[in-house]
């Protein structure tokens, strides 16, 4: 319905002049006056209340996952591109880029530190003989320096493993081995690396092997399901990452509604009294962490990727409600909070495990340290971990970059 609008009435101005009257100017009481100075007050006392409430938030900020530079002495590595052409999807042999191993040099004075990680194990009465240390210091960016404790020694990773899936992925993606789009993975790789998700990392493996879990088999569909699983196993030991087994998954998986191995995934391990466990030493978890810094590892951009999924916050108010989460118990929770954190750890009720890389905002110190110990007495003491942490970092932070 439309309403008519009424042209605008104007009253005619009158003939006769009117005494024009001096307006009085009203002056605002005192309380009025009170009345607005105290409304300023309290508007500027709100916003240096919201200025300081604030700080924690404003200044806290995702560290961006830093790149270590190789020293000059150690000759540029190949990287794939970035990208490659799909591959013949009969032909899945893929292997990882870097096929030589960092050549790093061994520190008399690194040692000394680790040597004090075995004597805190061992002042709490903790076995040391299931016990492996790597350290590297890579603050100097003319040489970087290693030490270690049975560092050669292969261990069962736990979760530790899925770092390698995700190097392992990202390598099948760059291959062309993958007829999905990155983006429908997002969520299982954020959930296998940072909520370190069975459920994600099984659907990962499955996907980079092109295999899936199931009922037993048997002749040539069994031979030709183990060939495509230890796929995983081959694209890191083709390059120097020797003996590394990456096949078996982590339980329990609840999509299968599995508690443990079944069907062909128990023929995978044998189904003996020692079955077959994934292995992986200190040396190597280190050494992967080490090419994902330095950019190496897959490609430039697959390892920049990888540093963000690993990348930790170490606020407590960041974790401390998070039943889930990394920290506690591990080597970031007797660290300070502003540095740079990046990790994967690894738990069950028979061992802890964690290959962490660890930046100062100065660069004082900059290093990697990998514990694994197989044992259920180190699953039990969550102080361990935060010590022999606390300890390195002391250490090389006081002495700075060498």
């Amino acid at each position: 319905m439309q309403i008519e609008k009424l042209p605008r009435q104007i009253n005619p101005r009158r003939q006769n002049q009117r005494r024009s009257v001096k307006p009085r100017r009203r002056t605002p009481a005192k309380s009025s006056r009170l009345k607005y100075g105290n409304i300023l007050s309290l508007t500027a006392a709100a916003i240096a209340i919201a200025w300081i409430v604030t700080i924690p938030f404003r200044s806290h900020r995702v560290a961006e996952p830093p790149i270590v530079s190789q020293p000059p002495t150690i000759s540029p590595l190949p990287v794939q591109g970035t990208s490659n052409p799909p591959s013949n999807q009969s032909d899945r042999t893929f292997s990882y880029n870097v096929k030589i191993p960092p050549n790093q040099i061994y520190s008399q004075e690194l040692q000394v530190i680790v040597d004090e990680l075995v004597n805190i194990a061992t002042s709490k009465k903790l076995p040391t003989a299931s016990l492996s240390i790597t350290l590297i210091d890579v603050s100097n960016s003319n040489a970087h320096t290693f030490a270690g404790y049975q560092n050669q020694t292969p261990r069962f990773p736990a979760s530790v493993a899925k770092l390698f899936w995700m190097a392992g992925f990202y390598g099948a993606l760059e291959k062309g081995l993958i007829q999905k789009d990155e983006s429908s993975f997002t969520s299982d790789l954020k959930q296998m690396i940072q909520v370190s998700n069975n459920d994600a990392a099984s659907r990962i493996l499955d996907t980079i092997t092109d295999t899936e879990s199931g009922g037993e088999l048997s002749g040539q569909k069994l031979q030709t399901w183990l060939k495509k699983r230890q796929q995983i196993n081959a694209f890191f030991q083709a390059a120097g990452y020797e003996g590394i087994k990456l096949t078996t998954k982590n339980y329990p998986i609840y999509y299968l509604g599995q508690e443990g191995p079944k069907g062909r995934e128990l023929q995978l391990r044998s189904n003996s009294p020692k079955p077959i466990r994934n292995q992986v030493t200190t040396d190597q978890a280190a050494r992967l962490l080490y090419e994902i810094y330095t950019r190496q590892a897959v490609s430039p951009l697959a390892s920049r990727k990888m540093a963000y999924l690993l990348t930790r916050d170490l606020n407590p108010k960041a974790w401390k409600n998070d039943p889930s989460n990394s920290i506690k118990g591990f080597l970031g929770e007797s660290l300070p909070t502003k540095i740079y954190f990046g990790s994967k750890v690894g738990y069950t009720s028979g061992s802890r495990q964690e290959a962490a890389f660890i930046r100062t905002l100065d660069d004082r110190a900059i290093y990697i340290l990998v514990i694994f110990a197989d044992d259920p007495a180190y699953a039990r003491n969550e102080t361990i971990f935060p010590q022999m942490s606390r300890h390195v970092f002391e250490r090389l932070n006081a002495r700075g970059p060498k």
